[in-house]
């Protein structure tokens, strides 16, 4: 799934967090798996391997495998001794430390505070600062770190329901068996009096966690079972949190809605963890009069371009040739066949128009899958809406040879509605990926307004001429 792909039904699931209602949004590992950080289950295994209960990753991997991972992680604490902040920031961020930058769900969720902070709260359940990050980004001078349930009502806050890692210490993280049970054991936990009061003064959203946390499943089951409050809790189900195939996940889909309906929460499947962050940001508009969501605008994008088709056709070309010398000269490389690559609203990407020719008819135009997964950086890119950058595998005796590609996601407005990736601009690199990353500041600015210029144009044809 992708941007283009999330329709009235999708929207229709959402529909209880569109009002006007205090919302609470609860983010998990996978708003920061974009960004470079672990999934739980490699962090685990690097936080044992750390601590030296296991002296190689694949013995971590075994015994997190077969034993509660709360219990190994809490033998990896007595092992640690005094170098357990050290341990959990080496595990967390790496050594180099990894210079992580907030994930579109960040962004979706501070962007959603942003635009309304006394009718929304956030928290999350990661130890790390994304979340404060994509608040900063937002023009927040300052952000409060909250790991003890305490509210700064004159600024941002971001509560941390499991603690935080950061700047070489610990605080209040929830890793190993004892941090949960006696989580689990105190009636007055401020975790559990968190979302309890979440959801007496609004819906709850839980987005980007594998939910396998005994404490977060243990209260919000007592909550709804005998709070029985008016307001529900949210659950996504995403396929890319949970590394499935979509043939997989197709078949224990409603299994898993099921797992969370039994307690007493709503569970939405979706696809990508762009999705849920592009639902986040259509929430406010998702309840006015004559609202259209993202797949009916890119219809409008579509439908458009078709009735122009040999027109567009001539005038992409020549304009996709000069993006070609302009992000080659960017980028110091050399660059092969920039190609426009269009979402139909149908689930599939098309190969719109090329630099090294035209297409005599839509029938004519290859498709391909889009998501996180998809086997084309062109469908990766539009799922993930970001910037992707990857080797290219090639037979050498193909020409034009190139060593890598380089996709640049295309964000289209009508005017009324958030922005969303509807098409894709990709060009073929004379150098490998790893090359022009070391070069990645001097060239991300190009392909930015290579996207807004891509963007402009896609508008103007389907929606008319933007106001400035």
């Amino acid at each position: 799934m992708s941007a283009p792909d999330i329709d009235r039904k999708v929207m229709e699931g959402f529909a209880a967090l569109a009002g006007d209602e205090h919302m609470t949004i609860v983010l998990g590992a996978g708003a920061s798996a974009p960004s470079g950080l672990p999934t739980w289950d490699e962090f685990a295994i690097r936080v044992a391997v750390r601590s030296g209960i296991v002296a190689t990753r694949e013995a971590a991997a075994v015994l997190l495998s077969k034993q509660d991972q709360t219990i190994v992680l809490e033998a990896a604490h007595a092992r640690s001794g005094d170098a357990w902040p050290a341990h959990l920031n080496e595990a967390l961020y790496g050594l180099p430390t990894v210079a992580a930058t907030p994930s579109p769900l960040h962004l979706a969720a501070a962007g959603h505070y942003a635009g309304a902070p006394e009718a929304t709260t956030l928290a999350t359940l990661n130890f790390d600062v994304l979340l404060e990050l994509a608040l900063r980004s937002t023009g927040s001078p300052l952000v409060v770190i909250d790991t003890d349930g305490d509210d700064e009502p004159e600024a941002p806050t971001v509560h941390h329901l499991h603690g935080a890692v950061y700047n070489g210490q610990e605080y209040s993280a929830v890793v190993g068996y004892r941090d949960f049970a006696e989580l689990v054991a105190d009636p007055k936990a401020w975790q559990r009096e968190f979302l309890s009061s979440a959801l007496q003064r609004g819906p709850l959203l839980l987005a980007g966690t594998s939910y396998r946390d005994p404490d977060i499943r243990h209260w919000l089951h007592l909550i709804m079972r005998d709070e029985k409050p008016t307001f529900p809790a949210l659950v996504t189900i995403i396929r890319e949190g949970l590394a499935l195939d979509r043939e997989t996940f197709a078949t224990i889909e409603s299994a898993l809605a099921s797992e969370w309906e039994s307690i007493g929460l709503q569970a939405l499947a979706v696809q990508d963890l762009a999705d849920v962050a592009l639902v986040i940001r259509e929430l406010k508009h998702a309840a006015d009069p004559g609202y259209q969501p993202p797949a009916e605008r890119a219809r409008r994008v579509w439908d458009a371009h078709t009735k122009r088709f040999a027109e567009l056709q001539r005038d992409y070309s020549v304009r996709l040739a000069t993006d070609s010398d302009a992000i080659g000269e960017a980028l110091g490389v050399t660059t092969h066949r920039a190609t426009l690559w269009l979402a139909n609203a149908r689930g599939k990407l098309a190969r719109w128009a090329s630099e090294s020719g035209q297409f005599a008819a839509v029938r004519q135009l290859k498709l391909l899958p889009t998501g996180h997964d998809s086997p084309w950086i062109a469908g990766e890119a539009i799922g993930a809406e970001e910037v992707k950058l990857k080797d290219a595998e090639r037979d050498p005796g193909v020409t034009p040879a190139w060593r890598s590609v380089l996709a640049v996601p295309v964000f289209v407005g009508d005017g009324i509605h958030p922005d969303f990736a509807t098409a894709v601009v990709t060009f073929g690199l004379s150098q490998t990926a790893a090359a022009v990353v070391a070069r990645e500041a001097g060239w991300r600015d190009a392909a930015s307004e290579l996207s807004a210029a891509w963007g402009t144009r896609l508008a103007g044809v389907a929606f008319g001429d933007q106001p400035e």
